[in-house]
């Protein structure tokens, strides 16, 4: 048998998605049959372990023995299951990277866009919201004899409190 060394294996051809997908979906494959393997060894384990009877036990004792050692396949299904489903995320998540990565400038291109819009609504707005504030600011002449010429006396917290109660 000989021993890969993991230094000499170039990983780099994964980045193109034709070369990933049928990686993930051959390791994908990998992890299901190790964990149906596991399942056939799990069900040989239980049935073995399980009748396994000595003198003295009690109705539980076996499958209680058991389960000590049946945890540990388990543990293993379940890895293995999980292992099949993060090569398949993983390859769904490369075909979003690269996706949205190859959207990126028409995205950028589209909010410059909006962006000028914005800034010249906003100048047309704000030159609109000036000249109606210079005008409303500007007393006609009308208005300049009937605006009051001397500020209202200032009123301490007495005085408006006396005026509420009606003193």
């Amino acid at each position: 048998m000989t021993e890969i060394n993991r230094r000499d294996v170039d990983y780099t051809r994964l980045l193109d998605l034709d070369v990933l997908t049928p990686w993930s979906l051959d390791r994908q494959r990998v992890h299901h049959g190790d964990a149906a393997a596991y399942e056939e060894i799990l069900a040989l384990f239980q049935s073995a372990l399980r009748s396994e009877t000595i003198d003295g036990d009690g109705r539980l004792s076996a499958p209680l023995r058991a389960r000590k050692v049946e945890k540990h396949l388990k543990a293993a299904i379940k890895a293995a299951r999980k292992q099949e489903g993060a090569m398949e995320g993983l390859r769904l998540a490369v075909a979003a990277h690269q996706a949205h990565v190859q959207a990126l400038p028409q995205q950028r291109e589209a909010k410059q866009l909006r962006k000028a819009g914005r800034r010249s609504s906003v100048a047309a707005l704000t030159a609109k919201s000036l000249h109606k504030s210079a005008t409303a600011v500007t007393p006609g002449a009308e208005d300049a004899a009937a605006a009051p010429t001397t500020a209202p006396a200032a009123q301490g917290i007495t005085d408006l409190f006396n005026q509420r109660r009606g003193a």
